[in-house]
């Protein structure tokens, strides 16, 4: 499928997802009506789809891989974060 948001609103996109704004937020930020830019970020079969859950998971694992440094480093309160990280993905991933 064929991205409907220009490669530059892509990126914004991405990036827009990776501080946690709402999709409300970021269509506003790039000047598109709400309903619109919800709609292709929650069809798993565009682009804009791509791109914003790219930015919602990087995200996600530049917060892990902070929390798993602090952990290595000794921290109690991290080494048991990590350890919650470790049992929520071994059930996402079935294992």
């Amino acid at each position: 499928m064929e991205a409907v948001l220009k490669m530059e609103e892509l990126i914004q996109l991405e990036e827009y997802a990776t501080y946690m704004l709402s999709v409300k937020e970021i269509a506003f930020i790039l000047g598109l009506p709400v309903a619109e830019l919800h709609a292709l970020v929650t069809d798993e079969t565009t682009i804009e789809y791509n791109h914003f859950t790219r930015g919602r998971i990087k995200a996600k694992a530049s917060i892990n891989k902070s929390i798993y440094d602090l952990a290595l480093n000794g921290n109690s309160t991290s080494q048991a974060q990590f350890l919650d990280l470790i049992k929520k993905a071994d059930l996402l991933d079935g294992v």
